[in-house]
């Protein structure tokens, strides 16, 4: 009995020990890819804390959206990493803890009053409506919930100095993307206009796609009684009834093709969209949501790609949300000659993560995307499909593949040693 006994408290144990280690790697794992796909786009995290502080009337805070949005992507990619290393577990666990409370909170309040429609948790990898994240936050704080209940039991197999080295190089290697992407572009691209993307695909809607649903409202009176009715039962035989007002609520929003608002107008000749989405010859498009921002030195850069790119029977535009007015002091205050369309603001800060940003496109698909610090050399377009392709083959940089690989490797071995404390 004694023996049978025992052997039950030894596996009890054990399998406490084994949920205890799968919450670690589940919700380290959860903050890592929340922190990472948000560190790769610092510029998007920026749009969504924008959108967050007005929709919260905190327009006070709008400076802070890239500090904000840096900080968030690293914060919750070291909580992640840290926890599946089991690096610093006990102070780790509360942090975690305490972090998805508030943001299960949060969520909370989004998916009830709605004032943001995406709350970006998982930057533009994965979208999920409010209500998703809420719940999805909610299996994340119960495991979450575990380990700070057992978090005196949690001990790490590492020495102190070994803790802090490690924790001080994950802080350096993440906030090191974050200012690549906002120096650059991101590492990953997520949205809709990727190098390869073909955009008149992304914005097909399929024969059987789900169509928008609405629900009206009428509000009639009656011998001074007011009251609600539907198209099922409107009173449509009742002429005593007087119309007040109807409403009307958007129940479904049916399907929404990736790309929905990539509209180009032209002063003169109105929506050019298709007909430069269909030209087979390069399109060069910079695409600048604010043309004010543009400075003499990337304006003149820009005027020689410019110059090259009609040599070669290349179209070339530049796409801003600004006025046409703003757009002309541009060429007046800098000599140049640009040919202006418009666009939406927003989906041009979603097109690419750079203002201004050059973009060439070839029958519709986008075949490469420049920030304006790494802008080609006007005599290197000649050829711009072959230097786009060499060009993006070149991001590709041992380096940087060298870098991650390691950190792969890293990542496997130590938690392959961290589950030995599961024996433990």
């Amino acid at each position: 009995y004694i023996v049978n006994l025992t052997e039950l408290l030894k596996n009890n144990i054990k399998m406490w020990n084994v949920l205890r280690f799968f919450s670690r790697i589940f919700v380290g794992a959860t903050f890592i890819f929340s922190g990472f796909v948000k560190a790769v786009d610092p510029v998007g995290g920026a749009v969504k804390f924008h959108d967050y502080f007005q929709a919260f009337h905190m327009e006070w805070l709008m400076p802070l959206n890239m500090p904000f949005s840096i900080g968030l992507a690293s914060l919750e990619f070291t909580i992640g990493i840290l926890l599946v290393f089991n690096v610093f577990p006990r102070k780790t666990t509360i942090v975690s803890f305490i972090f998805l409370v508030f943001f299960t909170l949060l969520t909370l309040v989004l998916a009830v009053f709605n004032p943001v429609s995406d709350c970006g948790c998982f930057g533009d990898a994965i979208k999920l409506t409010n209500w998703q994240t809420f719940w999805k936050n909610i299996i994340i704080l119960v495991f979450a919930s575990y380990l700070f209940w057992k978090r005196n039991e949690l001990v790490s197999p590492y020495s102190i100095n070994i803790q802090r080295l490690f924790f001080a190089l994950m802080v350096i290697y993440i906030s090191g993307i974050s200012f690549y992407g906002l120096r650059h572009l991101p590492l990953l691209d997520f949205r809709p206009y990727a190098i390869g993307s073909h955009i008149p695909s992304g914005m097909e809607i399929p024969e059987d796609a789900p169509q928008p649903e609405y629900k009206t409202t009428f509000i009639l009176e009656k011998e001074g009684v007011k009251k609600e009715f539907t198209e099922d039962n409107y009173p449509y035989e009742d002429t005593t009834w007087t119309f007040i007002e109807s409403k009307t609520k958007l129940v479904s929003e049916g399907y929404r093709p990736p790309i929905y608002d990539f509209v180009l107008q032209h002063t003169e000749e109105g929506n050019i969209t298709d007909r430069l989405m269909e030209m087979e010859k390069p399109l060069f498009l910079v695409i600048s949501p604010s043309i004010t921002e543009l400075k003499e030195k990337t304006a003149i850069r820009l005027a020689e790609i410019q110059q090259t790119a009609r040599e070669n029977q290349s179209d070339f535009y530049v796409v801003t949300a600004s006025t046409l007015d703003d757009a002309e002091k541009i060429n007046a205050l800098y000599k140049t000659n640009f040919e202006f369309l418009q666009g939406d603001e927003t989906n041009l800060k979603t097109i690419i993560r750079s203002n201004p940003g050059l973009l060439l496109i070839i029958d519709g698909t986008v075949a490469g995307k420049w920030h304006y610090n790494d802008l080609p050399p006007a005599a290197e377009i000649e050829q711009p499909l072959s230097f786009a392709l060499t060009q993006q083959q070149n991001k590709k940089d041992s380096l940087i593949i060298f870098g991650h690989a390691v950190l792969l490797v890293l990542l496997a071995m130590l938690i392959l040693k961290s589950s030995k404390t599961i024996k433990q």
